[in-house]
């Protein structure tokens, strides 16, 4: 039986993020108070505190084996409910200018077996089913329509949290989990702790979604990427299979080249792609849903691992740690690997009846690890825009070039394109592709 760390534990914010906190937290504390602003429904609905909710979700196999071991058999649950599961290298496709593709380079022109999957639904549902497997957890108590106003802190250690109702909670450890619109940083200010430097990386990027009912003349994949290189192409579309057979249709543009929110703008920026898919199914298909827009100004890094000093008893997950450019899909996956990382480190803790002392230096510092590899993925990809925003890492140049030779050698190595596959969906580190022997055969093909 797992050993008790606490009495309780509080997690700020019941989004997906928090949701899979808070089942973590559930084994090594007696209760666990999910508090969240919003009043959420018992069904599959997009929860008002999550702007990107009507857009692109879906699992990456790194962030789906978390949830599996959270929640099993959840992927059975999601495909009874709907979701399509996607099989990598066959089911997703890049519709570039210059034909179909399989990887997200047009590198790859045939399916090939990746051993990896990924499972595609509404916000609403993935959401619904997380939360309704977590709220099955007798030790889980949310508390709805209530948020957090402050922190309360004794000895530099966070004791629990202040309510809009002047309610006060003691917690052994708190959680934020409250994503992008975060306000740990006038919390922390307030009881006389500095903010965390941030790295940040400006995107400029607006989103137009709305869903359609599935056209008899579709025959498409169910994961559809219209895109070009960059920095040429600025626009993309995306088609997505997700429940009862209805297509989610995404187009996005960057840089103030944005799609419009009104139905005529809609379909003469989806005409204007280099593949009509989206523009036919615009055109044909039943439209389900309002059209939704978002405009994403950048990425931001906050660096927790840096702050000296850090109180304890306060931890930060998910998107109020660190969010993507959502275009990349990897906001889940990430959130779900730092539920992974907090669970390995609780269970250190009651291995070795150790208590909760040095738990925040200890979580920052994995999750940043962790975090680099979606950030650099997203962020060498964003940076071959001359527009985005943001101090360049230095060696970007070298990086490209070893990059493309490696995508080149994983044309001729099924072994390679496994492992760059498994980069991309958080299955393995992005370091790997930086190891011997791999490495020096990358570099040998520099002089060729």
């Amino acid at each position: 039986m797992t050993k008790t760390l606490g009495r309780r534990a509080i997690v700020v914010g019941a989004s997906i993020a928090g949701l899979m906190t808070a089942r973590v937290l559930s084994e090594y504390f007696d209760q666990v108070v999910a508090i969240d602003r919003d009043e959420i429904e018992d069904r599959p609905v997009v929860h008002k505190s999550v702007p990107q909710g009507h857009h692109l979700h879906a699992f990456l196999q790194g962030g789906l084996n978390i949830a599996s071991s959270l929640y099993p058999s959840i992927t059975e649950e999601l495909s009874r409910l709907g979701a399509t599961r996607i099989a990598m290298g066959r089911n997703a496709v890049w519709y570039l200018p210059n034909g179909k593709a399989y990887n997200f380079t047009g590198s790859v022109r045939t399916p090939f077996d990746s051993n990896l999957e990924g499972y595609c639904a509404s916000r609403g549902l993935l959401e619904f089913v997380i939360r309704r497997r977590t709220a099955a957890i007798s030790n889980i108590h949310f508390e709805y329509g209530n948020a957090v106003t402050e922190l309360i802190c004794r000895d530099a250690t966070v004791v629990g949290v202040r309510c809009v109702d002047s309610r006060l909670i003691e917690a052994d450890l708190v959680v934020d989990a409250t994503g992008r619109a975060h306000r740990a940083r006038q919390w922390l200010a307030a009881i006389g702790f500095s903010s965390p430097e941030e790295t940040e990386i400006g995107l400029d990027t607006a989103y137009s979604t709305a869903n359609f009912r599935r056209p008899e003349s579709f025959s498409g994949e169910p994961l559809i990427f219209i895109t070009g290189p960059a920095p040429h192409f600025t626009r993309r579309g995306y088609v997505i299979t997700i429940e009862n057979g209805t297509l989610l249709v995404s187009l996005i543009g960057r840089f103030g080249d944005f799609p419009p929110t009104d139905k005529e703008g809609f379909i003469a920026f989806a005409k204007e792609l280099h593949s009509d898919l989206a523009y036919r199914i615009i055109k044909e298909g039943e439209q389900l849903t309002p059209i939704a827009n978002q405009r994403f100004v950048s990425s931001v890094q906050r660096h927790y691992e840096r702050m000296k000093p850090c109180p304890e008893g306060f931890l930060v997950i998910g998107d109020a740690l660190c969010h993507f450019n959502p275009i990349y899909a990897q906001g889940m996956s990430a959130a779900a690997k730092q539920a992974g990382i907090l669970q390995e480190i609780l269970s250190d803790c009651a291995k070795q009846s150790r208590g909760l002392g040095g738990i925040a230096s200890s979580f920052f510092t994995q999750a940043a690890e962790f975090n680099s590899t979606p950030w650099n993925l997203a962020a060498g990809a964003d940076f071959a825009f001359p527009q985005t925003r943001g101090v360049r890492p230095p060696g970007m140049a070298e990086r490209a070039r070893y990059f493309a030779e490696l995508d080149k050698l994983a044309q001729e190595d099924s072994e390679v394109l496994r492992l760059m596959t498994e980069v991309f969906h958080l299955v393995q580190p992005l370091s790997v592709l930086q190891q011997e022997p791999l490495r020096s055969r990358v570099l040998s093909r520099f002089a060729s």
